[in-house]
């Protein structure tokens, strides 16, 4: 399905608007002596002493490299040599080693309406025509909380203008962590589709729109609030710990910058992870 195509289907999607983390997760496990001695684990490590440099340090010492430093949980991304993960684990600046494992977005397995049993063509308009019987929107619109002077922060895959995104300041771009931050057509932009779906659901409003909930325009959960997009993954929906922590690190430290007001986080992703958060 199309981003376009999916203005009047995204209500399939509603669910997803709670926030799913699984980010930090319980100490490494060593990797087994047969693993091979060229083989490397990426981690992230976090500092007892976070002011000083001696665990990355120790990680250059040991064969790694130090990847991207997460303020937010004083710590910092690494590879390290398989072999050399059980003398970092036991430094004594090392506070903790987690794996930097695999996230991805939401949604898999939502593609088909009829698998809800649903008929697209009945739900046609705004979001609230499907979702006012749990979120009961348009009484909080109609006593004044429409999300109008809040930003929601977007970890996810990217904004794209589409109609209903498109609303004079209604997405702000923030910095793109992802890969696809190298290529001038693909910066910021979402090519996996998911980060526009949720931006709609969120805070969507078709152009002149009134906020109401008799309205036949297209409108989100909060249609007042402006989206600020921090894109971490591609067009496969997949990133990492470390770098949706460094978007976290991100929004945190410019929460209020630039006239911004950031007061609530959007992360919409599962891992395979058995570990504690």
């Amino acid at each position: 399905m199309t981003i376009a195509g999916s203005r009047n289907a995204l209500w399939r999607l509603y669910a997803l608007v709670a926030i799913v983390v699984a980010l930090v997760a319980a100490a490494l496990t060593p990797a087994p002596a047969t693993a091979s001695e060229d083989a490397t684990v990426d981690v992230i490590v976090r500092e007892k002493a976070p002011a000083t440099e001696d665990a990355e340090r120790l990680v250059a010492t040991l064969g790694g490299t130090v990847g991207d430093h997460l303020a937010i949980i004083g710590g910092f991304a690494a590879t390290v040599p398989a072999d050399a993960l059980a003398t970092l684990v036991a430094a004594p600046t090392v506070a903790e080693v987690t794996p930097n494992s695999g996230l991805t977005m939401l949604g898999a397995g939502w593609d088909d309406a009829s698998k809800l049993k649903f008929n697209p063509s009945t739900y046609a308009g705004t979001v609230n025509r499907v979702a006012d019987s749990v979120l009961q929107a348009p009484a909080f619109w109609s006593d004044g909380y429409t999300g109008e002077g809040v930003d929601v922060a977007l970890i996810d895959s990217g904004v794209v203008p589409v109609d209903g995104l498109t609303y004079p300041g209604k997405v702000i771009n923030g910095p793109d962590l992802s890969f696809e931050s190298q290529s001038n057509a693909f910066r910021h932009l979402d090519t996996s589709g998911h980060g526009t779906h949720m931006a709609g659901i969120i805070a969507g409003r078709d152009n002149g729109a009134a906020i109401s909930g008799t309205s036949n325009d297209f409108l989100g959960v909060a249609p007042g609030a402006r989206i600020v997009s921090v894109k971490v993954a591609g067009h496969d929906g997949a990133t990492d710990v470390s770098q949706v922590i460094a978007a976290i690190d991100w929004v945190v430290q410019h929460r209020s910058d630039n006239g911004m007001n950031i007061r609530v986080l959007n992360l919409s992703f599962g891992t395979d992870s058995t570990q504690s958060y």
